[in-house]
């Protein structure tokens, strides 16, 4: 099956590494071994770049997002998925990821007809009254088209370009196979490559069902329902599919391209206070939210500052016990409480504390808990706190759940926002309520009686199956069924490594008896003639030499499984 995709995927294979290899990475694929998909790829391209004396000049991390953007809408999203995830890639790499921008050349409008065609078969006619053939906006994804619908309501058409799900699909296994190379080749990474590919495949499948984001627009406008100053679009339904999301056009203007020299200072303060009240409530009251909102996702109405969210397409969801842990790790911090920090941590990112070296762990966590001594609740940076206290951890392996960094991220762009719009507002005074009921809530004797409940309730159901799993004990007994296994911590792999050896050394010792005795036999053959002995003796050394290959292969062979087995011991370990 993998050999299939890369014989399907070879041309795309060629590019990828042409690319790579145009913008200076070309040690990268000849360590790797990628070139061995298209082998004559590097021998055509290898000169080409290390001639490239522009690119080489410019730093790694520049190199790398140039590439992306050359190699089109799926390596433009995986750049910018990584750039909100600065636990899984350095910092460096995640702010220059940022830049990439998705604009895209216009797909022509025939196309994009077609695409309409396909997905209201006969009934496009019917359903709007008129399609603008000029697109309002072309990104690597998708393509957004003004309509007027048969009721006469104007809406926004956001359409999936033609050909992309094909070119995603192929993409994904390209840099799965990627992914599981400079996994088997490289240690110590910071971050794993294969779960980065995991993760962006994930995101990228909810990124294409348009479904999915025209029901999380639909939740998030009923949870703002009664609040007259926060609005999300209005979905349309009936002109609505997995590849085709019809939202009602926004009137206002982009808070991207507002002139804010010319909003009131009332104005611009109520927005960044819509923005912020929007944002603390969607994240830690509702624990579902728009993971985006940049001034290019917000309409503003210049009379009164009321705001629009628009473009759900990236949502986080994160549950009750999660937000009471970030309430707790809040709360750990003010009280100077390492441990606490280190609990809560743990509890979010789900790691098993015999895995990490917990106490330099909690040395670090505790450095970095002291910068806040003395410093009261009200004046924590939520955010700010976040994104620090894991970027501390990220050394130990341990990950942020992807949903906490998609948080993180809602909280630093709104605060973003914020200092942009209105640089006078205290973000962190009016995040304080927040923080603060989820404490209340966490601590108050209703909530602590729900834990006693819930704990109360396990304990009873372990106590109701106990006199079931002790017959069910007693009667293996019985019948000489029960078995305890041990575990004796790699004894198979030192076993299969001690037969290794033991075979190697028998073929080596044959191998040598072989040629003794091939030479032997064509020293006493004649010099003069053909005879039977110089025969044996010729044929014995060709065999020894075909044995001898095959016993190098098999070392080498071994050699690469004991240290790939190494490898994923060590990840097990931390």
């Amino acid at each position: 099956m993998l050999l299939a995709s890369q014989i399907r995927n070879l041309g795309r294979y060629r590019q990828i590494l042409t690319v790579l290899i145009k913008y200076g990475f070309a040690d990268f694929v000849r360590h790797t071994g990628l070139s061995a998909v298209v082998s004559r790829s590097l021998g055509a391209l290898g000169h080409r770049g290390r001639v490239e004396a522009d690119f080489i000049r410019q730093k790694k991390e520049v190199r790398l997002r140039l590439a992306l953007e050359e190699l089109g809408p799926t390596f433009i999203k995986l750049g910018q998925v990584l750039s909100t995830r600065r636990d899984l890639v350095p910092d460096d790499v995640a702010a220059e990821f940022a830049k990439l921008q998705s604009e895209c050349p216009v797909v022509p409008f025939a196309k994009i007809r077609e695409r309409l065609e396909q997905e209201f078969p006969g009934q496009v006619d019917e359903i709007f009254q008129s399609i603008e053939e000029t697109p309002i906006a072309a990104a690597s994804m998708a393509q957004a088209h003004r309509a007027v619908l048969a009721d006469g309501n104007t809406v926004v058409l956001k359409i999936l370009r033609p050909g992309i799900e094909e070119t995603l699909l192929a993409d994904m296994e390209i840099l799965r196979f990627i992914a599981t190379v400079v996994d088997d080749y490289f240690e110590n990474m910071g971050f794993e490559p294969t779960e980065v590919a995991a993760e962006f495949a994930r995101e990228l499948s909810r990124e294409i069902d348009l479904l999915q984001e025209g029901r999380s627009t639909e939740n998030l406008k009923s949870a703002f329902a009664d609040d007259p100053e926060i609005d999300f679009p209005e979905v349309f339904w009936k002109a609505t599919t997995k590849r085709v999301l019809c939202i009602e056009e926004i009137k206002g203007q982009l808070l991207a391209r507002a002139d804010l020299s010319k909003l009131t200072s009332e104005v611009r303060q109520k927005i960044v206070e819509n923005g912020s009240r929007a944002v603390f409530k969607m994240t830690l009251e509702m624990g579902f939210f728009h993971a985006d909102p940049h001034p290019g996702n917000i309409f503003i109405n210049p009379d009164d500052g009321s705001i629009v969210f628009i473009d759900c397409g990236m949502v986080g969801h994160v549950d009750l016990d999660t937000r009471m842990h970030i309430a707790e790790l809040v709360y750990g911090v003010t009280k100077n409480d390492s441990d606490e920090v280190m609990n809560c941590a743990l509890a979010l990112a789900d790691m098993d504390p015999d895995k990490i070296d917990i106490r330099r762990a909690r040395g670090d966590v505790q450095q970095m808990v002291d910068q806040f001594l003395g410093v009261p609740m009200d004046r924590i940076d939520l955010g700010q706190l976040l994104d620090d206290f894991f970027q501390t951890l990220r050394r130990y392996g341990l990950q942020c759940p992807a949903d906490v960094v998609l948080l993180i991220k809602a909280m630093s762009t709104i605060e973003g926002v914020g200092a942009k719009v209105d640089p006078k507002f205290d973000m962190v005074t009016f995040a304080h309520p927040y923080i603060a009921h989820l404490l209340k809530e966490r601590y108050s004797s209703k909530a602590i009686f729900r834990r006693i409940k819930s704990t109360s309730n396990s304990y009873l159901q372990v106590f109701e199956s106990l006199p079931q799993d002790i017959s069910s004990i007693v009667r293996k007994i019985r019948r000489n069924e029960f078995k305890i296994d041990f575990d004796l911590g790699k004894m198979e792999e030192l076993i299969e490594t001690a037969e290794a050896s033991t075979d190697n050394v028998a073929h080596s010792l044959l191998i040598s008896a072989i040629v003794v005795a091939s030479s032997i036999l064509v020293h006493a053959a004649p010099d003069d003639r053909w005879s039977i002995q110089g025969t044996l003796g010729m044929l014995g050394f060709i065999t020894a030499v075909v044995m001898g290959a095959g016993l190098l292969f098999k070392s080498w062979r071994h050699r690469r499984g004991s240290r790939a087995m190494l490898k994923k011991a060590r990840k097990r370990r931390r």
